[in-house]
């Protein structure tokens, strides 16, 4: 009887020693997942400069010249945001091999587009920090209304949204296709909206442009203005943007400096906005 308390007497000592270790050893708290943040702009990314550049057959005959490749790198990366038109090789090589040339960079490229057999795509590079909200590519247009349909891609900067459109107009054919481009904007047409390209936008190609299409929108580049690095004296590179952009518009420009026949036939058209709603 007595071996058998004692054996009850320790059992129920052992039972209280598992109990109170136990109570000392703390669980582990459940710890929620943290949600993947977004990529933002950097606090100090308040302005954001965006270009457009025309390459003139960029393609792999540019792409196998180093020094060439380099300068073109230096000049885009004086931008948050560009535009890359005229790309003509098969396989866009020529492009990644420029994107590699540009580290903190992300990039998209349309599908090739083109009536006859000079297809042409559009590039676009941006700074990482910036978000990408969307990426559209009009090509193929069951109507066909461009020679080289349009991209339009949508951005986020900190608390700010704004919309692009690219395009690279038919010089035999601008007015027509700057009508039906205005009338597919104008569909959504709230918010923060820029176009900008090579819109073959003056001389002959185009005259009297803010008495037609956009016509209450702002022209940034002046048609008294030379976008050409030729002889030619024409604004054929255009930016213009709706009221509500110009709200946050800060400057413009065409970058002339280090930029030779040898790069291309057009300068670098920028513009500066504020990434803030005013």
């Amino acid at each position: 009887m007595k071996k058998r308390n004692k054996l009850l007497t320790l059992f129920f000592l052992l039972a209280g020693a598992i109990s109170v270790g136990y109570a000392l050893v703390p669980l582990k708290p459940s710890i929620p997942n943290k949600p993947v943040e977004e990529p933002r702009a950097s606090a100090g990314l308040r302005k954001i400069k965006i270009a457009n550049w025309n390459l003139e057959v960029f393609g792999d005959s540019k792409a196998s010249k180093p020094e060439l490749m380099q300068s073109y790198a230096d000049a885009i990366s004086q931008y948050d945001i560009v535009f890359v038109q005229e790309i003509r090789d098969k396989d866009s090589s020529a492009f990644y091999d420029l994107y590699r040339l540009l580290p903190g960079y992300e990039f998209r490229i349309s599908s090739r587009a083109g009536r006859s057999s000079a297809k042409e795509q559009y590039g676009l590079l941006y700074r990482r920090g910036i978000q990408l909200r969307d990426f559209r590519d009009f090509n193929p247009d069951p109507q066909n209304r461009w020679e080289r349909p349009p991209i339009c891609a949508s951005f986020h900067v900190d608390s700010y949204d704004f919309t692009v459109y690219n395009i690279h107009t038919d010089p035999d054919d601008v007015k027509r296709e700057l009508s039906h481009l205005e009338r597919l904007i104008l569909q959504n047409p709230e918010g923060n909206i820029t176009l900008l390209g090579d819109l073959n936008a003056d001389q002959s190609y185009y005259n009297n442009p803010r008495e037609a299409e956009f016509d209450s929108w702002h022209w940034l580049i002046q048609d008294s203005e030379d976008t050409t690095t030729t002889s030619t004296n024409a604004a054929y590179d255009r930016i213009i943007i709706n009221s509500d952009a110009f709200e946050e518009y800060s400057s413009h420009g065409i970058h002339r400096q280090s930029i030779t026949r040898s790069m291309s036939n057009h300068y670098p058209v920028w513009f500066e906005i504020e990434a803030r709603e005013k």
